[in-house]
């Protein structure tokens, strides 16, 4: 199974759910109205001089506010700016149970992306019926670096208490702006940070910000520094006594994940760190999973594949239903899923390229074969239907289903 994951990033580019663990490529803004709601925001965002102008999702109805937020900078000092607020919704008029994204950190170019858009992300929340607010903190983006509310300092003595502090407040901020959106559930509210902001939601879910239910920490630290430092973060055993501080005062289920080949805290650092979270009393499953790429790290970007189940399982726990494909038909046990090797009939470029893309894709999701050979594989909520009759259209014999979302079904098929 991980021979054949390993290969999956080349095909889930394609899939288009790539997403940054900690920088992005620079995007540029997409003018939005106003928000309906009356001081959230203050109307269209200005794209930079020299930004290229993006199309918005409208599909996921992307749109942008600013909101303005008080916090503390190292220091003590206190600063008033802007956040941005990316925020995505499905269709209709909800209300929707909201997921809160924050955003990793690379000190060297905070101004990139000129806004967060974790668009990938978003869709994989969106098709589970959650609206998303993607933010861009003070300190990032085109709204300016003048000031840098979420320096460690040096590694030396690094304190990273001062960044969790206005991490979080940004998190708390983003939840009463999302009380303003008419189709917000803010009863339903789960956390979901990647590397440094992953940390951020760790320190987030000890507020007991109200109506949030569960919290998603992906590959989640502090210091690091893979090109000097690599596997060994600054301050590790000072990370490890804030992470007992939020365990004491963590009520809600969290999620966190990490991989064994990351370069920014290696794979026994995140061990170290839970272990002082649930011995403090916190709730957290942690699972590692084996390397990807070069750089764990970038479980986010090149790991859909892996962590997708994991967070499913999670999200499911929590009370939320996931989207599934429109079939009756259960597990036969006739091969493993990942092993593309055991497809009938189809000829090895089916196997190896064809059925890794259908891995590579998000749920709910139908791959179809027939004894003449054809094949065909189709994900989103039609993924059944249409899976069958692309696969029919190639084929003089009869299509059946071989696998379907996360099992195989197949046991003979037609003959």
């Amino acid at each position: 199974m991980r021979n054949l994951l390993r290969a999956l990033p080349w095909f889930f580019a394609l899939s288009l759910w790539v997403c940054s663990a900690w920088a992005q490529p620079a995007q540029s803004t997409v003018a939005a109205s106003k928000p309906a709601s009356p001081g959230a925001a203050s109307g269209p965002v200005p794209a930079p001089a020299a930004a290229t102008p993006v199309k918005p999702a409208v599909d996921i109805n992307e749109t942008i506010a600013r909101v303005p937020v008080s916090l503390r900078l190292p220091g003590g000092r206190p600063h008033t700016g802007e956040m941005l607020v990316t925020h995505y919704r499905p269709q209709g008029n909800g209300p929707f149970p909201v997921v809160v994204f924050s955003h990793g950190r690379n000190s060297l170019t905070r101004h990139e992306p000129a806004r967060w858009r974790a668009l990938p992300t978003a869709r994989y929340w969106v098709r589970r019926g959650f609206a998303v607010l993607v933010l861009t903190r003070v300190g990032y983006g085109e709204l300016g670096q003048d000031v840098d509310p979420e320096t460690g300092g040096a590694c030396d003595n690094a304190d990273y208490g001062p960044a969790l502090d206005a991490m979080s407040t940004q998190v708390e901020k983003a939840v009463e702006f999302a009380a303003t959106l008419p189709w917000a559930d803010t009863t339903r509210i789960v956390l979901q940070g990647v590397s440094y902001g992953g940390f951020g939601t760790i320190a987030a879910s000890a507020k007991s910000i109200p109506g949030v239910v569960g919290a998603i920490n992906f590959v989640g630290g502090m210091g690091g520094n893979p090109q000097h430092r690599p596997r060994d973060p600054c301050q590790g055993e000072r990370i490890s006594r804030i992470a007992a501080t939020a365990g004491e005062k963590t009520k809600i289920p969290m999620l966190w994940l990490y991989v064994e080949n990351d370069l920014f805290w290696g794979a026994e650092w995140p061990k170290r760190w839970h272990k002082a979270f649930t011995d403090a009393g916190g709730r957290a499953k942690l699972t590692t999973f084996g390397p990807i790429g070069e750089d764990g790290h970038k479980l986010l970007n090149e790991g859909f594949a892996v962590w997708r189940p994991a967070v499913d399982q999670f999200v499911a726990s929590l009370g939320f239903k996931l989207p599934v494909a429109a079939t009756s038909l259960k597990a036969s046990n006739f091969a493993r899923l990942d092993d593309g090797g055991k497809l009938p009939h189809v000829k090895p470029a089916a196997k190896t390229d064809g059925y890794a893309k259908f891995l590579a894709a998000d749920v709910p999701r139908a791959f179809a074969i027939s004894p003449s050979g054809a094949w065909a594989w189709r994900s989103g909520k039609d993924a059944v239907d249409v899976a069958l009759s692309r696969c029919q259209s190639q084929s003089q014999t009869p299509c059946a289903l071989y696998a379907v979302d996360d099992r195989v079904v197949w046991k003979s098929g037609p003959k």
